[in-house]
């Protein structure tokens, strides 16, 4: 053996001996940490003494503060003045700012997760405005945290609750509620109909439609509208009334018989109807069909709260405010001829102030990165689908032109991984679909038998496709071929984003024995889409990563 070949054999051994011995500790390293905003609230404050509805709004959300400051607050906060409490991981911090022009009292709150370590809460709360205007509410829930795959069910915090009890709040004129709101007249259908179209809406309306047997939603809608009180608004319709909706914009468009259908921004009854998002009775009566439909809707509700709002328009944060205060002060101070020892204090703080602010808005564009990057993935996932789809269209064309039956005949098995996309968009464009991150996965993976996954496909295509629309036997645990098991998730379940919207990724095709090896161990992980009748695998063909492994 040459001696270039041997010294590049004891190189590999080394790094691989290398990698053993620092793989427990790199599971020690800290991850980085990231700051994902959760949802965004923006409201007005409801009455019409606009000063007591202000003091009551403040004093409910010191009264919710007062509980996570880990001390009592000062006297400082309920006077409604500056203050900060800072308390083993946590902290409360308030800014006030009132003039002849303004009168803006702003609370940001820190306290770390009860039960995920490293995990930290912090919600930002700001209200007030010009003064001699109908006071507004602004709210944002923010999470630091380590976790590769953070998944949460976006909840609004206490404060929304507290202050839609009292003082109360609006939006668009309309009452906010933390419960379901029943239609009971034929009047209060179409009042319904006409808010789902108003130009003005701004949040998403989630119409339940009461079954026609025993008039009792298929979902927890009280669990619902808590949950997203003040990010969207929770309508129940009795079944006797759902005539009004469908006669109105016509049963693609409607809701009936025990379903529930998510209403966006800009309905009207010439839209897109899978725009907004329909779950069927028959599939909310299915195991675990009701709870995945609620956790869906306050996932929608949370993502839709932040894509329609403007930072430092419909909602304020907390750093602004706190770099405002700070400028006014240090102008005061100014005008009023104070100390030089007073006014480099102030200056100081007002860098501190702006240096925090610019930190926070690096990670409020990483994110507004991050949703680009989404969307850029869901056009190319659009595209490649309209593609697939135009060139089965046109096999079909040309077969009927020429006086010859439609094609029967597949393609063969792809025999290579630079193969299968390709093959998969021909074969099965309207029935199976990858998600951009499983079209990256399928380029190179190290699973060896292309050939295995694509059998596996053809049967999701063929027998899971028939089953799911036409029944015909359970999908659990079936035998696809020796050694390959369909199966749910389980445990293992997911969230995933396709075309905009949150899917549970809650099945999987996988080798029976318990197989580790990436190169013979598969795994396709894939959701169900009612309103399209299409399998979307979301990861394949290797085991998925978790923190957990």
């Amino acid at each position: 053996m040459k001696a270039p070949i041997k010294l590049t054999i004891r190189i590999l051994l080394l790094n691989t001996a290398l990698s053993d011995a620092l793989a427990p500790l790199s599971k020690r390293m800290p991850r980085e940490v990231r700051d994902i905003e959760i949802l965004r609230v923006s409201a007005q404050l409801d009455g019409e003494d606009y000063a007591a509805s202000t003091e009551a709004a403040r004093k409910e959300a010191l009264k919710w503060a007062k509980k996570r400051a880990g001390r009592p607050l000062p006297e400082a906060a309920w006077d409604l003045q500056d203050f900060e409490v800072l308390v083993g991981g946590r902290s409360c911090t308030g800014i006030s700012i009132e003039n002849d022009a303004l009168d803006l009292w702003s609370l940001r709150v820190e306290d770390p997760d009860d039960n995920v370590p490293g995990r930290i809460w912090s919600t930002e709360i700001i209200i007030g405005g010009e003064v001699g205007g109908r006071p507004h509410v602004s709210l944002r829930l923010i999470v630091s945290t380590t976790e590769p795959d953070f998944t949460i069910e976006a909840h609004v915090p206490g404060p929304v609750l507290q202050m839609i009890e009292a003082p109360g709040l609006i939006r668009g004129a309309r009452q906010l509620f933390s419960e379901p709101v029943t239609i009971q007249t034929e009047n209060d259908a179409e009042d319904l109909c006409d808010h789902l179209e108003d130009g003005e809406r701004r949040l998403p309306i989630f119409v339940v439609a009461m079954p026609e047997d025993d008039g009792k939603p298929r979902i927890n809608t009280a669990m619902l509208a808590k949950a997203v009180a003040g990010l969207a608004r929770t309508v129940l319709v009795p079944a006797e009334l759902t005539w009004v909706l469908t006669k109105r914009f016509g049963k693609y468009r409607s809701v009936f018989n025990g379903g529930v259908r998510a209403y966006l921004r800009g309905f009207s009854a010439t839209d897109d109807p899978f725009r907004h998002r329909l779950f069927l009775e028959a599939d909310l009566s299915k195991t675990g069909g009701a709870s995945a439909c609620v956790r869906s809707l306050r996932a929608l509700a949370a993502e839709v709260s932040i894509s329609e709002t403007r930072l430092g328009k419909d909602v304020l944060d907390f750093a602004a405010v706190r770099t405002a205060s700070r400028k006014l002060r240090k102008t005061d101070l100014s005008n009023q001829a104070a100390p030089d020892e007073e006014l480099l204090k102030t200056a100081e703080e007002l860098v501190e102030s702006l240096e925090k602010q610019i930190e926070e808005k690096d990670k409020e564009i990483d994110g507004y990165i991050a949703e680009v990057e989404a969307a850029e993935d869901r056009a190319q996932a659009a595209e490649q689908e309209n593609r697939s789809l135009l060139f089965r269209v046109r096999q079909l064309q040309a077969a009927l032109a020429e006086g010859g039956e439609t094609p029967t005949e597949e393609p063969p098995l792809p025999q290579e991984w630079s193969e299968f996309t390709d093959w998969l968009d021909e074969t099965y464009p309207d029935k199976v679909l990858l998600t951009p991150a499983a079209r990256r996965m399928a380029r190179s993976p190290e699973f060896e038998d292309v050939t295995q996954v694509a059998r596996a496909i053809e049967w999701l295509a063929t027998v899971q496709h028939e089953r799911r629309i036409n029944g015909g036997g359970s999908l659990r645990d079936v035998s696809i071929e020796n050694g390959i098991l369909n199966s749910p998730c389980g445990g293992d379940t997911y969230a995933t984003e396709w075309k905009g919207r949150r899917y549970d990724v809650d099945w999987h095709v996988k080798t029976g024995s318990n197989v580790r090896d990436p190169k013979r161990c598969l795994r396709i992980y894939y959701f169900w889409v009612d309103e399209t009748q299409q399998t979307v695998i979301d990861h394949l063909p290797s085991h998925r990563r978790t923190s957990a492994t």
